[in-house]
């Protein structure tokens, strides 16, 4: 089977941020919880069992080791050695907040507590983002070690200095992205992870460690975590919907982890993990049948027992596989590499290369490589790296396909998308702007792992001021063709607009090219193809803006909406099938982005994308004849409106005359009020019926 661009495979096994030292185990002494109360007595029992889950060294050990020691802190709060276990923990379930409390506590009830005080000093300021505290405490600690600890730990702690300046230097200059966590519906306090999107439906499936996973066991042998599952969420009526959780075949004991999934959600790939294996299975859904097939293994030669496969991605034409493996011959623990396909055949993989082979590339580094994602046009790949200069554990990096086919040097995405934590697992919509990712460095997270939603946009893009409406159209039969009325769009983030293009007649989707225009700057800001044979489109669309929205296809009128989009307060999606009129007589369309000052007739210049596209229809028919009508609501005297309505067809005219169209060709006409589309006794009806139209006389 083919499988599309959009097949994007996660990673699916959870990272706890490796730091190259193995903290100390200051012992907590029984005699300090030797009294007669049985208070003592309760305290020591936790903190036994604290100790017996901490020495485990497993980062779901820590997790529960915290309830124990935290029920003894509430006894002897002051016990240094019990501080300082306790930070640790926090620190390697990610909650930074409570790891600096205790920590710093241990140290200020003792400075001796432990050799590495100050090297966990240090990791905790900098998780928290203090960069310069944390510069101070490497240093401190660099500058007590013998001659021999040095030879050992000099370039991990010099690595997390230069991964502090980095951080310095990345906050002072942050990039235009908006981000947002999906919420406690979605993310919970244990890892949320893996997040992939199914477009066209609004819908997230993902991986969660939480209790609630398949028979709600952990596994002990590798990390003593949850096991993973495959959960989903949807995007309805301007919110998330809390998450829902497979059943089988999806999720099964062991390992189940989200991978990929196509635009329509009904096809998914996933990862199955066994006792000594694992590999991507694909289960497919039947809409009549309201049932997920049993996954079947898609690729078997990637997929080796003595080494990890985690994260994959596809080429366009899927003739290209890359993905993350630790097998022998890489630069590094985890690098990218790449296998092609020989002919039709899934089993028909050629040997895997690594990516740097690829005429002296050199993304892959002597640190690891995890999470690859690759674009829809197979030209920018994206991957979360632990070298190349991060803030600190894993950042988001893109590399680009250079016309010779090598990769370039990668880019860090900057802050705040990558922090001092990890931020992995990024996949982006075909417009590189916006998509989903994951995180422990945000400051927002619920716990462990989050899931976050972004939209990079330009510094012009920074939301606004305006309060006005945002407002769509669509074509509806009400004698001759008009456009539909505005919908009111509350305040909003960020705005999705997707949907269907058709033909209006039979309904048959159209290929047919979208573009998006500034009204204020008339500057081009995005172009997007619908899919050829759904006619599917997606355009995402900044808040604080006047666009203008032309949807274009080979012999059919144009089609045109105006989105004035408010200061941004949140996110919001509309789904806006469009349909095209033919080109033939009687066709009739609304200008919706032809704009006049009140009780004027002068065009203002955020009309002339608008009529400038109009014009371009002449070029494609020669011989087409156009009449271009003005129109008033019913507010002031019917000899003064009918004269104003033609002095604004005029205008129109006038500018298209200017671009080259023949005046033969077109014709204005003032209607004034006699012909409205709406109840001239409201704001809104009177809205609808100041317009101006576009109406084909004959072709």
């Amino acid at each position: 089977m083919k499988l599309k661009s959009y097949l994007i495979v996660a990673v699916l096994f959870f990272f706890v941020a490796a730091n190259g030292f193995s903290q100390e185990s200051p012992k907590i002494k029984k005699d300090e919880f030797i009294v007669s109360d049985m208070g003592a007595k309760e305290a020591w029992k936790s903190v036994r069992k604290g100790n017996r889950l901490y020495s485990q060294k497993l980062k779901g050990s820590y997790q529960m080791a915290i309830e124990h020691y935290a029920a003894a802190i509430e006894y002897n709060s002051n016990n240094a050695a019990l501080n300082y276990r306790l930070g640790i923990c926090y620190l390697y379930v990610y909650d930074e907040d409570k790891a600096i409390i205790h920590i710093s506590e241990a140290y200020d009830n003792d400075i001796y507590v432990a050799k590495d005080i100050h090297f966990w000093l240090g990791r905790v300021y900098h998780l928290n983002n203090e960069f310069d505290k944390a510069i101070e405490e490497y240093k401190t600690y660099r500058d007590n070690l013998s001659e021999q600890e040095t030879k050992i730990n000099k370039y991990n702690v010099s690595k997390y200095i230069d991964e502090c300046k980095l951080g310095i230097e990345k906050v002072e200059n942050p990039v235009s992205v908006l981000i947002d966590n999906l919420g406690a519906g979605i993310n919970s306090d244990y890892p949320d992870y893996a997040p992939i999107y199914a477009a066209y439906d609004s819908i997230v499936f993902y991986t969660s460690r939480r209790p609630s996973t398949t028979k709600g066991k952990r596994n002990k042998k590798v990390s003593n975590e949850y096991y993973e599952d495959v959960f989903f969420t949807s995007y309805k009526e301007g919110e998330w919907r809390p998450a829902g959780q497979f059943g089988k075949p999806i999720n099964k004991k062991g390992n189940d982890a989200s991978v990929a999934v196509n635009p329509h959600g009904n096809q998914l790939l996933i990862y199955r993990g066994k006792k000594r294996s694992g590999g991507i299975y694909i289960a497919n859904y039947n809409k009549m049948r309201e049932k997920w097939s049993k996954p079947k293994q898609v690729i078997k030669r990637i997929n080796k027992k003595q080494f990890k496969e985690s994260s994959l991605t596809f080429s366009s034409d899927s003739t290209t596989v890359y993905f993350i493996s630790d097998r022998k011959g890489g630069v590094g623990g985890k690098d990218i590499w790449y296998s092609k396909r020989r002919g039709n055949s899934n089993s028909g993989w050629v040997k895997p290369k690594n990516l740097n082979t690829i005429m002296n590339s050199k993304v892959n580094t002597v640190f690891d490589e995890e999470s690859v994602f690759l674009t829809k046009n197979d030209s920018v790949l994206y991957f979360s790296s632990k070298g190349h200069g991060t803030m600190g554990g894993y950042d988001i990096f893109r590399s680009f396909r250079l016309p010779d086919g090598r990769w370039s040097d990668p880019e860090n995405l900057g802050y705040p998308l990558n922090t001092a934590g990890d931020d992995i697992f990024f996949v982006t919509d075909r417009n590189m702007r916006t998509g989903y990712f994951t995180s422990n460095g945000q400051e927002d997270c619920y716990g462990d792992y989050d899931i976050y939603e972004f939209f990079f946009y330009e510094k012009k893009d920074t939301p606004g001021e305006d309060e006005d409406d945002l407002i769509a159209y669509i074509i509806r039969p009400v004698n001759e063709l008009y456009m539909e009325e505005p919908i009111i769009i509350m305040t909003m983030q960020l705005t999705v607009v997707k949907g269907v293009v058709s033909e209006y007649e039979t309904l048959k989707p159209l290929a047919a090219t979208i573009e998006i225009v500034d009204n204020k700057t008339q500057e081009l800001i995005q172009t997007v193809q619908t899919n050829a044979s759904t006619g599917e489109y997606m355009v995402m669309l900044a808040s604080g803006r006047d666009y203008g929205m032309s949807v274009n296809a080979d012999g059919y009128m144009f089609h045109s909406e105006n989105f004035n989009i408010p200061k941004a307060t949140g996110y919001q999606e509309i789904i806006k099938d469009v349909q095209l009129l033919p080109v033939n007589p009687g066709a009739k369309i609304v200008l919706r982005n032809v704009f006049f000052d009140s009780g004027k007739h002068a065009l203002r210049p955020e009309s002339y994308p608008e009529l400038t596209k109009l014009a371009q229809v002449f070029a494609l028919y020669p011989n087409l004849v156009i009449e271009i009508s003005g129109h008033t609501d019913s507010q002031g005297g019917a000899a003064y409106n009918k004269g104003l309505s033609q002095r604004r067809a005029q205008s129109c005219v006038d500018y298209m005359v200017s671009l080259g169209v023949k005046a033969t060709n077109i014709s204005a006409m003032g209607y004034g009020e006699e012909q409205p589309v709406a109840d001239n006794k409201t704001k809104e009806g009177r809205q609808l019926n100041r317009r101006v139209e576009a109406k084909i006389i004959s072709n």
